[in-house]
């Protein structure tokens, strides 16, 4: 059975697993492998958000193996950016769905009345689906922060 637990410190090198795998980091930010250093900061920024109250970060585990992260962020428009990070052995298996469906209610619970957000490589049809199919609805095309195009997702 698939369940998340809060991310702690001591869950680095779960993270490092899936941040420096460029299977898994090529839909994220701006597609480019990541090195072990910009993988370590992105792990400390996210525990800091969530010590701050700003975030929310859980690996997804079936049994002892890590098969994800799931995140929320309130991000610069006050909204909570929803990322979801499988390791490629589980993709395919409708896991993204699943932890979709257990980390909203997190979400709504931790940031009630806030919009939760997703962005999507518009070249994704993948991500897409799943968002769609968790009621979010596409909001528009733009190129993202780090110069790629996406399809930003808010759930309605």
């Amino acid at each position: 059975m698939i369940g998340l637990e809060a991310c702690t410190a001591d869950d680095l090198d779960d993270f490092l697993v899936l941040a420096l795998d460029p299977r898994v980091t090529a839909r994220v930010g701006d597609g480019a492998p990541w090195d072990r250093e910009r993988a370590v900061d992105r792990f400390r920024r996210g525990l800091a958000c969530c010590e701050r109250g700003e975030g929310l970060w859980f690996l997804a585990r079936d049994r002892d193996e890590v098969i994800g992260l799931v995140l929320g962020e309130l991000d610069h428009l006050a909204e909570v950016e929803i990322g979801i990070w499988l390791a490629p052995e589980h993709w395919g298996r409708g896991h993204g769905r699943a932890l979709l469906g257990t980390l909203l209610p997190v979400v709504h619970l931790r940031f009630p009345g806030v919009a939760p957000t997703a962005y999507a490589n518009v070249d994704h049809g993948a991500s897409a689906a799943m968002l769609r199919a968790a009621g979010f609805v596409a909001d528009g095309t733009l190129t993202g922060r780090y110069g790629t195009e996406v399809t930003r997702f808010v759930l309605r």
